[in-house]
């Protein structure tokens, strides 16, 4: 029988104020502990779908990131620039009749 009380009561002490892969983590772990049923039981104590908690049972059996890293390398979004190369330009363009500084230095700034 999975102790869902105290699930949620160390979900709410602990693991609500994790950040993202914390949290991920922490109710991988509980899904570890509670076995069978488990999934069900934290999704929906938690709030976190199934498949977020099983990247977390991934990560618990990943090696550690480097410390201040919530995600891989290369995770989350791409820059804007990057996917439109004509975005800077475009931007430049339109805010350049309001732009004034000195053409020597880089400080631009605009009215």
């Amino acid at each position: 029988m999975i102790d869902t009380q105290a699930i949620r009561q160390r979900w709410e002490c602990v693991g609500s104020k994790l950040d993202e892969r914390g949290r991920r983590v922490f109710a991988a772990g509980e899904v570890r502990t509670a076995g069978w049923g488990g999934l069900a039981a934290v999704s929906a104590i938690t709030g976190l779908r199934g498949r977020s908690i099983g990247r977390g049972l991934r990560d618990l059996d990943a090696a550690p990131l480097p410390k201040g890293r919530e995600r891989r390398k290369g995770g989350g979004r791409r820059h804007l620039a990057s996917r439109d190369a004509t975005l800077i330009e475009d931007l430049r363009g339109v805010i350049e009749p309001a732009t004034l500084g000195d053409p020597i230095r880089p400080l631009l700034w605009c009215r």
